[in-house]
């Protein structure tokens, strides 16, 4: 009963930190981007599967409130659930201690508790999925099939699974690691009809994902195995990136633990129940084992593994609390998950202080790239550019200089951030107009914008963080592109980074 009160405290406080950071820094490039999913709701979209406008509906309570704290609000509550079945999961194949150890190491996880626990990413719906499912499949393996919910819950894994997959394709390792579980160790499961409805399932919930781009040409497919074919050469950066990437995700002091853990588990040094532990060496392992390698030729990201990690905290949850019950002493955390606790919410705060205050700009300080590189830039104070480009944009209007309502840019990035923060709260009209692997969704979602006409102007707006000149852009579609208007944005009195705003007139049509 005490471990479930400290559990209470222990998601109280987490979500408490979560809500600070949720308020205090504004969206990131990622998050203004899927804002735009839940503009216009699809079956599928360029870059990932719809849960992720799913969830920012729902928790901006279909787009009523579009503040970057009720954006954020969905990935909060489902880290406060995800926290809790996790303490669960644990206490079932171990005990309460146990239960508590992986809590806090999941708690301290920048993957789990801030990147899929704070910002509105694909990842949040997909990690509660992925716990959701592992609760399920740990049911499975531990049960005999002639238990009565053994069947139904083979079933409700297959929408899980689904559901987890419609959040984003990474989800399909669950299946993957409960397929190797079936081959390796529970061959009688190929006879049960439940397996294969279960399967169905997943494929009928998932079956958009195919429709969708069969109307497109397949153009997910096409983006992401450009993404991850190997037809190159060997590529030692994004291998080290991808490896202290995921040291540095999952929380150094984490990492540390697991890999013990997982010296543990080869010297036969956990005790729990064996199909337990083969199981989630098997919802872990292949998926980072298989990114470690694709890193070696081509360019990964190290967030892609991070729900692999959630079952190895398991295993190191209970390895830490076996070892404090060999010491014979009452149980107390180990001082490298307090270390592990203390780390993350420094790292945290320390965030929003570079973010928010800063003086000047920790990347490039030439003018015409003032703040190029500095990733804290992408959360920084875009209200700023709002009132600036306001006041450029009536005084335009009050001169008869232009009447245009339109902005246009030709990235998704930095284009989501001027559609989210300048053009949405001044009612102006927003629109990509660039390639396809620069614009993404924006290609479908410009079909359900007011469209630019012959002659019309436009503003095209640019910073110095991603400058692009828009006479290699646009020269041939507009009749002149007037000299910008600089707006010098400072932070804590430095100056920090350039917005360039730039007067298209006459549109020629493309």
């Amino acid at each position: 009963m005490i471990e479930k009160y400290k559990i209470l405290i222990l998601i109280s406080i987490a979500t408490l930190i979560r809500c600070v950071i949720a308020a205090t820094i504004g969206l990131g490039n990622d998050e203004v981007y899927y804002v735009t999913y839940a503009q216009h709701l699809q079956w599928n979209y360029f870059d990932h599967p719809p849960m992720v406008a799913l969830l920012i509906r729902l928790s901006t309570f279909n787009l009523l409130f579009t503040n970057a704290f009720f954006i954020r609000l969905g990935p909060i509550l489902l880290a406060a659930i995800n926290t809790y079945l996790i303490y669960d999961i644990c206490s079932k194949i171990k005990n309460e201690n146990a239960g508590f150890l992986a809590a806090l190491l999941f708690s301290c996880s920048f993957y789990s508790s801030i990147i899929a626990g704070v910002f509105i990413l694909p990842d949040a719906p997909q990690l509660f999925f992925w716990v959701f499912s592992i609760s399920l499949l740990i049911k499975i393996v531990s049960a005999i099939e002639s238990d009565k919910n053994f069947n139904y819950n083979i079933l409700l894994f297959g929408v899980v699974a689904g559901l987890c997959i419609m959040s984003k394709v990474h989800g399909v390792f669950l299946w993957i690691g409960f397929g190797l579980y079936i081959l390796f160790y529970k061959r009688s499961l190929l006879s049960n009809v439940y397996l294969y409805l279960s399967v169905l399932i997943s494929l009928v919930i998932i079956s958009p994902i195919l429709i969708w781009n069969i109307e497109n040409h397949f153009i997910t497919y096409t983006f992401h195995s450009n993404r991850v074919t190997l037809n190159r050469g060997m590529n030692p950066n994004s291998f080290f990136r991808e490896f202290l990437g995921g040291i540095f995700y999952n929380n150094p002091i984490n990492y540390f633990l697991i890999i013990t853990a997982l010296i543990a588990v080869w010297k036969n040094k956990i005790n729990i129940s064996l199909p337990v532990k083969r199981l989630l060496l098997l919802l872990s392992l292949p998926l980072i084992v298989l990114l470690l390698f694709i890193s070696l030729f081509r360019d990964t990201l190290p967030h892609w593994s991070g729900p692999a990690f959630v079952a190895l905290i398991l295993l190191t949850a209970c390895y830490l609390a076996e070892t404090v019950q060999d010491l014979n002493v009452n149980f107390k955390l180990p001082k490298l998950v307090v270390i592990s606790c203390v780390f993350i919410i420094i790292i945290s705060f320390t965030g929003i202080g570079l973010i928010n205050y800063y003086p000047g700009t920790i990347g490039n300080d030439k003018e015409e790239l003032l703040g190029k590189g500095d990733v804290t830039l992408d959360m920084y104070d875009w209200d700023f550019f709002k009132n600036e480009f306001e006041k450029i944009h009536d005084k335009d209007v009050q001169y008869r200089k232009t009447k245009t309502t339109f902005i246009i840019n030709n990235k998704w990035f930095p284009g989501a951030h001027i559609d989210n923060y300048i053009a949405q709260p001044l009612h102006l009209d927003f629109i990509a107009i660039g390639k396809l692997e620069d614009i993404h969704t924006y290609e479908w979602l410009n079909k359900y914008r007011k469209k630019i006409k012959i002659g019309d102007d436009a503003y095209f707006i640019t910073v110095s963080t991603n400058y692009m000149d828009p006479k290699e852009q646009y020269n041939m579609f507009f009749e002149k592109i007037n000299p910008p208007v600089i707006i010098k944005q400072f932070r804590n009195k430095k100056p920090v980074r350039n917005m360039l705003v730039y007067l298209l007139e006459g549109y020629k049509g493309e």
